[in-house]
C-alpha cells in the first residue's frame, strides 16, 4: 500500500507565499473600466434590484389663501443584476508538479491566471460600448458562446434615438445629432452636436439637465481616437480647431478614454460628463467577489494539482443619459 500523501512530501503545495504573490500581484492589475463604470463592490445578493424615484417637477404659484398644490415623485424603471461567476482552471499533472514546475513558474502562471480573468472583464465591460446600440449580443467564451441581453431598464439599447420616459412624455435620445446629420465623424461640428444633443435629454419628469459633455471614450489608435487628440487637445490649449484663432473662454477640459478591448465597432466613439457617473446614470458593474485564487486543490486519483482564479459580478445600466454616442458615418 503506498504511503499517503503528507504536508512534507508536498510543502510547495501549501506555501502561504505562493498566495501571498498572487494577491500582491492583484494590485498591480488595472481597472480601466472603472474610468467609464460606475462601480460597486461588496454587493450580498445573487440579484440585485436597481430601482429609483424622481425629483419634484416645477414648483407653482400660490394664490391668496390657497392651498399649495401637491405633487409626487415618479417611479423609476426598475434594472435588475444577476452575479456571474467566471474563472479559468489550471492543472498541471502529478509529474509536472514534481518536476517540472519550479516557485517562480508557478507565480508567473498565477498571475497569468489572474490576467485572463482581469481581461475578460475588461473584455466584457468594453462590450457594452460596443454593442451599445444592440439589445442584444454575442459573448465569444471558452466555455461556450451565450447571448446576454444588454438593454436598460427602458427596454431601450444604450444609444438611442428614441428612450422612453418614467413619465410617459415626449422621449428623448442620446445618439448625437446636428439636427440633420447622425452618426457623425468626430470632428469638431460633431463635438458641438454632441453637446447639443446633451442639452436636449431630460430627467424623468421632462426637465432640462445639465449635462457637461467632457470625457471621449474611442478605441486606442482608431479614426476617432487621432481626431480626438487633435480636435481636443487644441480646445483643451484655448484654440479653435482648425484655425489660429484662441478662444479659451468656458471651454471644459476635455480627457479622453482611449480603451483597446473594443474590437468590432472601432469607429464608434462616445462622450459622457463624469461629474455623473453614480448608481442612478450611465453604466454600472456590481461585484459581488474580486478576482481570487484557489488552491491548491490535488485529484485524489491522478494526483493532479489545481488552482483556479475566479471572480462574481454583473453589468449593466438602468438609464443612459449623462452619455452620447456616435456610429460615424455622417447618415443624414
Amino acid at each position: 500500500m503506498p504511503n499517503p500523501l503528507t504536508l512534507s512530501d508536498a510543502a510547495d503545495l501549501i506555501d502561504v507565499s505562493i498566495q501571498d504573490i498572487f494577491l500582491k500581484g492583484s494590485e498591480r492589475e488595472s481597472r480601466d473600466f472603472a474610468k467609464f463604470f460606475n462601480v460597486e463592490t461588496g454587493v450580498k445578493d445573487y440579484y440585485l434590484k436597481d430601482s429609483s424615484l424622481s425629483g419634484l417637477g416645477f414648483a407653482g404659484r400660490i394664490a391668496e389663501n390657497a392651498a399649495v398644490t401637491a405633487a409626487s415623485p415618479v417611479q423609476g424603471f426598475d434594472k435588475t443584476y444577476t452575479q456571474v461567476h467566471f474563472g479559468i482552471l489550471l492543472s498541471f499533472s502529478e509529474a509536472m508538479w514534481k518536476f517540472g514546475i519550479k516557485k517562480r513558474d508557478l507565480v508567473n502562471v498565477t498571475s497569468e491566471a489572474r490576467k485572463a480573468v482581469s481581461d475578460k472583464r475588461e473584455v466584457l465591460c468594453a462590450d457594452r460600448l460596443d454593442n451599445s446600440y444592440d439589445l442584444v449580443y454575442s459573448v465569444q467564451d471558452i466555455s461556450g458562446n451565450y447571448s446576454v441581453s444588454i438593454a436598460g431598464g427602458d427596454a431601450v439599447a444604450f444609444i438611442s434615438a428614441s428612450h422612453t420616459r418614467e413619465d410617459g412624455g415626449t422621449a428623448w435620445g442620446n445618439r448625437v445629432t446636428d439636427g440633420t446629420t447622425v452618426n457623425m465623424d468626430f470632428e469638431y461640428d460633431a463635438l458641438k452636436a454632441a453637446h447639443r444633443t446633451a442639452a436636449l435629454i431630460l430627467n424623468p419628469l421632462g426637465k432640462p439637465m445639465n449635462i457637461n459633455l467632457d470625457t471621449l471614450v474611442v478605441f486606442r489608435g482608431g479614426t476617432p481616437h487621432q481626431r480626438g487628440v487633435e480636435v481636443l487637445g487644441a480646445l483643451n490649449r484655448g484654440f479653435i480647431p482648425g484655425s489660429a484663432d484662441r478662444d479659451s473662454g468656458g471651454i471644459p477640459n476635455y480627457k479622453i478614454i482611449a480603451t483597446p478591448w473594443i474590437t468590432t465597432n472601432t469607429a464608434y466613439w462616445w462622450m459622457f460628463d463624469s461629474s455623473m457617473i453614480g448608481p442612478r446614470y450611465g453604466l454600472q458593474y456590481k461585484e459581488a467577489q474580486d478576482i481570487s485564487l484557489e488552491g491548491p486543490n490535488v485529484v485524489f486519483k491522478t494526483g493532479e494539482i489545481q488552482y483556479k482564479a475566479t471572480a462574481w459580478f454583473d453589468l449593466g445600466f438602468n438609464a443612459s443619459r449623462n452619455w452620447v454616442g456616435s456610429k460615424n458615418g455622417n447618415v443624414a
